[in-house]
Parts: C-alpha cells; structure tokens; sequence
C-alpha cells in the first residue's frame, strides 16, 4: 500500500512540473523571427512606387499624398509637406530590425500599445503603392529606453514595440521611427525671406483706415527706419521698435494654414505694404477669422509663388509688427 501511495504521488508530481513547463512556455517570448531580420526590407527599392502614408491614432488621421513630384496632406487641403519627412518616415522603415519576439496573445497588445481600434494607444501606418497595393502596414507602440549602462558607454539603441497589421506576433524592434499624429508637424514651415536691408519703406493700413509711414532715415547710422507722418505734437520713436516692423518678412514662417477660399469675404482687414529696393513690392493683408488673424501675400515676386491661394497663420510676433499703432511707433518730443 505504501508503495503504491509513492508511485501515485510520484505520478500526480510529474504531471504537475510538466503542465508547469507548459505553462511556461505559453508566457515566454514567442520567437518566430531571430534577431537582426529588417521586416521591410524590400521597401527600399519600392521607395518610388510609393503614392500615399496614412499615418492614424485613435480617431486622428492624417493622409499624405503624392502630388507629382511633392507631397501634399489631404487634412490641410493638400498643403505642402515637408520632403525630407517623407523620406525620413521611409528610410526609418526599411531600417525596422527585430530584437526579440514578444506576445502574440490579443489581450496583451495593449501592454506594449500595439493594439487596435478607436480607443487604441498605438499609431498605426500604411504606406500604399500604385492602384493602392499596401506596402506595410504597422502598428508602432511604446518607446522604449535602452539600459543606463548601454547609454553611457554610447551603444543607446532606439527601440519601440510593433506588430505588423494582420499578424498576432509583436516584436520589439531596434528603429527610430516616431511619427506624430499632428497635422503641423508635418508641413514645409519656411515660406520666403525678405531681408530687412532690402525694404526700403513701409506702409501700414489698418482696419480702422489709419495709415502709417515708414520709411529709412537717411542720416542714421545704423540705417534705422522712423515714422514720417506722425500726427502734430509728437515725433517717431527710434531704434528696433520702428525698424522691426521692415524686418517683418525674414525668415517667414507659417504656424498654420487654409485655403483663401475659406476666409469669410466680409472679414475685418488691415494691410502692410513693403516697398523692395530691388523689384515689386509685397503687400500682406491680415484677414480675422475664427477669432484669429490669418496673413495672404501678394505681389510679382517669385519668392510669393507658392503662397497663392492660401492664407497662413504667422508667429505672435510677426502679427504684432504688422498691428502696430501710431500711438506704438511714436512719442512726445523729448525736452
């Protein structure tokens, strides 16, 4: 009897480290691909054949489209994107390598945010050749750091969590693709640069029909610009707060922007014309709408072209130089 208790016992053990080891098992790191594999690969030399990203979180999307030789983004009526973006965003892909398998279990994906659907934590990617045909297609999760130790003697490796669309395996994978899901993030930001030596007078009209004379004065050093019809009992003020407004259009940038066409017509309007030492002026026309200022350029300068049929949203301080009031530019006589 005692023998035969042994035996059972003995028996119920193994079963039970065996099931144990299965158990096991299940909760380890599926490994369907080694180390080192580059999952698109073959993107690199389909890089030309690409005609669209989709790139989406949750209820955010945003779609980029191949518009000849430009790209466009289909959420800001196919403005201009950035091409070094596009590129960027493609070269990432093709350089997407697996460090190790991770779950493959659908109630685990949102751990590593590379689940799916309108709640979902992870972006997801397409990229779409000719007559549509996906390319890849990827949901990106979580970022994740490399050991202290590592970073310190520079081996830092750029890593995040991922699962291609379609498939249960996900992988953490050595690549720095980090895409936003951000309309303005995207966008070519530069428009055109005017230096200030090359604006030789200002004229500001405001909403209200106030006008303002700029205009360089020609025995300062350096070459400031002032106010020349400043109302009786007071004189231009000096230095940057005058020139400043010539130098308006340096370095002119945009922070947001929308189609002309979608201004209301009958909206508040003030105007800045700049006349060039060297070729036609520029006249920015500041249109209010949805409780914003929004700047269209105009005027025969090639530097002007791309910025016909839209309306930008500039810097505070642009805006701020292009609003200024008698009363900011100038003061009583100094006794």
């Amino acid at each position: 009897m005692q023998t035969r208790s042994l035996l059972l016992l003995l028996g119920l053990s193994v079963a039970s480290a065996a099931g144990a080891i299965v158990t096991l098992q299940a909760d380890q790191p599926a490994r369907s691909l080694p180390a080192g594999v580059k999952l698109f690969a073959d993107l690199a030399t389909k890089q030309g054949q690409v005609t669209r990203i989709t790139l989406s979180q949750g209820k955010e999307k945003l779609t980029l489209v191949r518009q000849g030789d430009a790209w466009g983004l289909a959420e800001k009526s196919g403005y201009t994107v950035a091409p070094e973006k596009i590129r960027q965003i493609l070269v990432d892909l093709t350089e997407v390598e697996t460090l190790e398998g991770k779950t493959s279990k659908p109630e685990l994906y949102a751990r590593l945010n590379v689940d799916e659907g309108e709640t979902a934590s992870s972006r997801r990617l397409t990229v779409y050749g000719e007559k549509d045909a996906v390319l890849a297609d990827v949901f990106l999760g979580k970022l994740r750091a490399s050991a202290v130790n590592a970073a310190a003697l520079g081996l830092d490796k750029p890593m995040l969590y991922l699962r291609k669309a379609g498939e249960a395996q996900a992988f953490l994978v050595e690549s720095r693709l980090n895409p936003k899901v951000e309309a303005l993030e995207w966008l070519a930001k530069d428009l055109f640069d005017v230096p200030q030596e090359k604006v030789s007078a200002v004229t500001l009209t405001g909403a209200d029909g106030a006008v303002i004379d700029i205009a360089r004065a020609a025995d300062a050093t350096p070459p400031d610009f002032i106010v020349t019809n400043p109302p009786e009992g007071r004189v231009s003020k000096k230095g940057w707060e005058v020139t400043g407004v010539a130098a308006t259009l340096e370095a002119m940038a945009l922070e947001d922007v929308r189609p002309v066409s979608s201004l209301p017509a009958d909206a508040p309007k003030s105007l800045s014309r700049f006349s060039l030492t060297d070729g036609a002026p520029i006249t920015v026309t500041l249109v209010k709408a949805d409780g914003a200022d929004w700047a269209l350029f105009e005027g025969e300068n090639d530097a002007l072209k791309a910025t016909k049929g839209w309306a930008y949203k500039l810097p505070s301080y642009k805006l701020e130089r292009l609003q200024k009031s008698m009363a900011d530019l100038t003061e009583e006589p100094k006794s």
